[in-house]
């Protein structure tokens, strides 16, 4: 396994004129080969003019068209920071999943700084049905009036049944799970599953939750676990299911101490996983992995990048959150075979979206 090419996904044109801070990439492949990634642009990192744009590529990945907004809503009375994943359904359907921060004004942030209280957020879904030209305005779902940290990609099962796993999310010392949501009717309702991770304390937070299917029915979720009361990051956890989500294995601990991941099925026992590490070392790993038997064995690894600069400060949650260089790594098998990687860096002074070819 080895990195291939090194490219930019979008990064800002007019830095000297205009901020435009691009974070949390999601990408798809279209029926025709054609890429398209849907990510955040907004003047900061966390600025409450954060909106979900669209870009695509025509030459498998190598060049993107200039980036326009998912959709054209005002959102009333208070604007919303979103954050969407993109997903192609077996019907040619385009799903855009994810959330938005209901923003007061433009100077209060997502998290207190005083009391760790987040602003209320919404979970959002949008379609498209013309290769992601266009899109429906988007609409608010709620699950049992829980704020989901629905953050990365939902997967539609071989079954038809569209599946998410996400946490509700809080910053408090107890009451953490992580829960599969589901669709039946190609994500217009939504509801609860299950339960896919539940500490006997809830003192564990499994954040930035990813999965998978791999066989059909076979379903597995990595995720950074969080101890809340400790104050410190514990090694990635994934746990397993046979049923399609509805009932999963204990969690296993991987062994491997990182923070925001991904995974993709790669056939015969293996997954590849992604790994944004923001502890000494710092840098962004990709390893295969053979989970015969509900295991996690690694048997390859290679380091996307490494840079000690682009750690953070792990004092506390909030600190945390606030000091991120690079996160939310995804990775896709595109048509023609070739593996690509992507998350968001911060990379000259900009937050860029950036990608990796690489080689098995």
């Amino acid at each position: 396994m080895k990195l291939k090419q090194e490219i930019t996904i979008y990064q800002n044109p007019d830095p000297l004129l205009v901020s435009r801070q691009a974070v949390f990439p999601g990408i798809v492949e279209l029926p025709g080969g054609d890429l398209l990634a849907i990510f955040s642009i907004g003047q900061a990192f966390d600025s409450a003019d954060t909106r979900a744009f669209v870009s695509k590529s025509v030459d498998h990945g190598q060049n993107w068209c200039e980036p326009y907004p998912l959709h054209g809503h005002v959102w009333q009375p208070n604007e919303l920071s979103e954050s969407f994943k993109p997903l192609l359904l077996a019907d040619g359907t385009l799903l855009a999943t994810g959330y938005g921060f209901v923003r007061p004004d433009a100077l209060t942030p997502i998290v207190d700084p005083k009391t760790f209280e987040i602003l209320e957020l919404r979970n959002l879904v949008s379609a498209s049905h013309d290769n992601g030209q266009t899109w429906d305005e988007p609409n608010v779902f709620n699950i049992g009036g829980m704020p989901l940290e629905l953050s990365g990609l939902c997967i539609q099962l071989a079954s038809g049944r569209i599946i998410g796993a996400c946490a509700p999310f809080n910053l408090g010392e107890n009451g953490h799970s992580g829960w599969i949501i589901f669709s039946d009717d190609g994500g217009k309702s939504w509801d609860k599953l299950s339960e896919f991770f539940k500490a006997p304390n809830g003192q564990i937070a499994p954040w930035e939750c990813r999965l998978c299917e791999m066989e059909p029915g076979q379903v597995a979720v990595l995720f950074w676990a969080y101890d809340t009361r400790n104050k410190c990051n514990l090694n990635n956890h994934i746990v397993y299911s046979s049923d399609g989500g509805v009932t999963f294995e204990a969690a296993l601990d991987t062994g491997v101490r990182a923070q925001a991941s991904n995974l993709l099925w790669l056939g015969d026992h293996r997954i590849l996983t992604i790994h944004a590490h923001r502890e000494n070392p710092v840098g962004l790993w990709v390893r295969i992995v053979d989970v015969s038997d509900g295991g996690f064995q690694i048997t390859h690894e290679i380091c996307l990048f490494s840079d000690d600069d682009m750690g953070s400060d792990t004092k506390d949650i909030r600190k945390q959150f606030a000091s991120l260089k690079f996160g939310q790594p995804s990775v896709i098998r595109m048509q023609n075979d070739q593996i690509l990687a992507a998350c968001w860096a911060f990379e000259n002074s900009q937050h860029v979206i950036k990608g990796y070819f690489i080689e098995i």
